[in-house]
């Protein structure tokens, strides 16, 4: 008996670590929009960092390994389906592309866990050091191929209303930070080690500082009334009456060139309600009207436009591509242009971060064998950095940014356009790709985000949904859902007060870099002298 019992007994121990890091990856995936449990973000990395305990490096490595792979493929499982179904890659193609890209995001907690097993038991240093080494490795995502910011733990350690008001301070990485460190004391408790208690109340005090901080700029916050003297004087400025259209427009139908009348004339409509409704800013989606060949080159689209601004004398926002060059020297660009109530079309801007194997391929210089995804996926051209911002103090519009898609993920380049003077933010976007997928809520969590960070209103146009328009508190006063077709119209306040954020940026984030680098620095340090080296 003992000879079978003390096998399967080893056997069950050894699994036992692996077990945990698989729980933490599901945890961590379920926090997110949907099914959004978004209260496991506190708990679910407590089995992984229990895994931990004893592990050498590279165990730790793959139990790191497999809580990113499982944590990602929960999360982002509408990647493969996007890329094969909506971006016509075909499957093999849209898995090996959606697989590396996991792996990518996945090695970020491999290397968490290595360094976490490396530096040894948990106390407050260690809880510190696992935090800022997190928050250092998502900061750090915005850079391989392209970037990829998607689903920080702090975005579901924020889908309370209460605790979202704290992204203002540091970003949605300071909301990362104090989720890790939480974790980190619930399993230092767990393991009975020594600090844990001075965890645990360390972790309670920066739980209750962001509630209470959350609680009283809600209590704050101004009623947001009809466009009233009042309602101007508590935003700090005068109304503007925006409203978003969105057409629910297929991705298969979208390019359809048979479609392509219908498609304007839906949403020439729906503006004209939106106007009729008080509306002087109507925001149509990205690629709203989807012309392969540009804008540039369909004066009947443009002159139908144009004579809707003029006849019920409103800016309009539009999303199409746009062609610059003839021949082989072509330069296509997502574009989003404003034309003004004259019916002159006044700005264009040019989406700067592009969809990596979406919009543009990385890498194919160096990856000959990738070309046929550069010809499935297309190969846009990015715009200037510095374009200028949208706005005309002639039209009564002041200056506000336009971020088209996947831009509104990356704090810094929102948060850059605010300190340039945008006084609203408006982002743009086709959704379509995503189907009814949970990628569609993820987006529009992020867009949330972005205007309690900045304090700004984000109006939100989206082809298939979520449309939207959240204020600086992150309340979402108007929204179209998923498949829906119409328009909202709300009363929107630009503004030109500051939060932490805007003025200090990602200055916490690279402070948790060079904090995590000092710590490895230091643990290496302290390794030699105990062995004598």
């Amino acid at each position: 008996m003992r000879s079978v019992a003390l096998p399967r007994q080893g056997l069950s121990y050894r699994a036992l670590p692996f077990l945990g890091a698989l729980i933490s990856g599901i945890g961590l995936g379920l926090a997110f929009p949907k099914p959004d449990l978004h209260l496991l973000v506190w708990v679910a990395l407590v089995p992984l960092l229990l895994a931990l305990r004893g592990a050498g490096v590279a165990r730790a490595w793959w139990l790191g390994m497999i809580t990113g792979l499982v944590y990602r493929a929960v999360a982002l499982y509408w990647l493969v389906d996007t890329m094969a179904e909506y971006g016509g890659l075909g499957l093999p193609v849209a898995l090996a592309a959606a697989t590396a890209l996991i792996f990518v995001l996945a090695s970020f907690i491999g290397v968490f866990a290595m360094l976490a097993a490396w530096y040894g038991p948990v106390g407050m240093g260690a809880g510190v050091f696992l935090s800022v080494l997190w928050v250092a490795l998502e900061f750090l995502q915005k850079f391989p191929v392209g970037g990829f910011p998607w689903a920080f733990v702090g975005y579901a350690a924020g889908r309370n209303l209460v605790f979202m008001q704290a992204a203002d301070l540091a970003g949605v990485y300071g909301l990362s930070a104090v989720a890790v460190f939480v974790n980190v004391a619930l399993a230092s408790l767990i393991a009975k080690r020594g600090e844990a208690f001075r965890l645990v109340a360390v972790a309670a005090v920066l739980v209750a500082a962001i509630g209470l901080y959350g609680a009283a700029r809600l209590a704050a916050a101004p009623p947001l009334l009809a466009a009233s003297p009042e309602a101007a004087d508590a935003n700090g400025g005068d109304a503007l009456h925006v409203a978003v259209v969105q057409g629910n427009v297929a991705q298969g139908r979208k390019w359809d060139p048979a479609s392509r009348a219908s498609i304007l004339a839906d949403h020439l409509q729906l503006s004209a309600r939106a106007a009729e409704a008080g509306a002087r800013l109507v925001i149509w989606p990205e690629s709203s009207i989807p012309n392969p060949a540009g804008l540039a080159r369909d004066p009947a689209v443009r002159d139908a436009i144009a004579q809707t601004a003029r006849r019920f004398d409103i800016s309009i926002i539009v999303g199409s591509p746009h062609v610059d060059g003839v021949g082989d020297d072509i330069k296509v660009t997502n574009a989003a242009f404003l034309i003004a109530p004259d019916g002159s079309w006044r700005q264009r801007y040019d989406k700067v971060r592009l969809v990596p194997f979406g919009e543009v391929v990385p890498l194919r210089r160096w990856l000959p064998w990738i070309a046929p995804l550069v010809v499935a996926v297309g190969d846009f051209h990015p715009g200037d950095l510095d374009q200028p911002l949208f706005g005309d103090p002639e039209l009564l519009l002041p200056a506000f940014s336009v971020a088209i898609c996947y831009e509104i993920v990356f704090p810094g380049f929102i948060r850059r356009q605010v300190r340039r003077g945008a006084s609203f933010l408006v982002t743009i976007t086709n959704d379509a790709w995503y189907g009814t997928s949970s990628g569609p809520y993820q987006h529009f969590a992020m867009a949330r985000m972005r205007a309690v960070e900045n304090r700004r209103y984000v109006v939100r146009a989206a082809n298939t949904g979520i449309s939207g328009i959240v204020d600086p508190w992150g309340r979402v006063r108007a929204h179209l859902d998923l498949e829906q077709k119409g328009m909202r119209t709300f009363s929107i306040f630009p503004r030109t007060s500051t939060s932490p954020y805007v003025l200090w940026g990602d200055l916490f984030a690279v402070a948790c870099v060079l904090l995590a680098s000092v710590g490895v620095i230091v643990r290496r340090q302290q390794e030699r002298a105990a062995f004598g080296n």
